[in-house]
């Protein structure tokens, strides 16, 4: 599969979330949207043996920060974006560890700072994949990167009240 897992990860929340298909919200609930990616994350991380793990979201919820284990949400405060909260943490917390932690964003305004301060940049769906191999490699069981019928079934039906609510 290629690289060995790394000691940490970043991601940038909004970015990834709706970059992959099986988590975007679709113009459905963004609130259950992030709980399934939250979900999904920290246990790839754990399966993966990351020992920091730390998704980042705009600030938009009363809630600032939650840790679980290794995995740790953190909600930007007012007037601060996601971006600016990843290079942050690029520059202080994780400046020792830059060789060893990816930095996981699609946006180019994250991923050249990152890149020139020593942190390998995955953009999002190339995170994904290599996330959803190394489940595969773990558990031939588990079937991450195809959706399920009920999966589908759903989103099918969110296409259609979006659609009739737009007649």
């Amino acid at each position: 599969m290629g690289s060995p897992a790394p000691r940490a990860v970043l991601v940038d929340g909004y970015n990834v979330l709706h970059a992959i298909p099986r988590f975007a919200p679709r113009g459905g609930d963004l609130t259950a949207a992030r709980e399934r990616f939250e979900s999904w994350l920290s246990h790839a991380a754990a399966r993966a043996g990351v020992r920091e793990c730390v998704l980042v979201w705009d600030g938009r919820e009363r809630q600032r920060q939650r840790r679980a284990g290794p995995f740790t949400v953190l909600y930007t405060a007012a007037g601060v974006s996601a971006d600016d909260r990843l290079l942050d943490l690029c520059r202080s917390a994780f400046a020792a560890p830059a060789g060893s932690t990816w930095v996981v964003s699609s946006d180019r305004d994250v991923q050249a700072p990152a890149r020139q301060l020593g942190f390998t940049v995955l953009g999002a769906m190339t995170f994904y994949r290599r996330w959803v191999s190394m489940e595969r490699a773990d558990s031939a069981a588990a079937d991450f990167g195809t959706p399920s019928r009920a999966e589908v079934d759903a989103l099918l039906e969110e296409f259609l009240k979006a659609d009739r609510g737009r007649r």
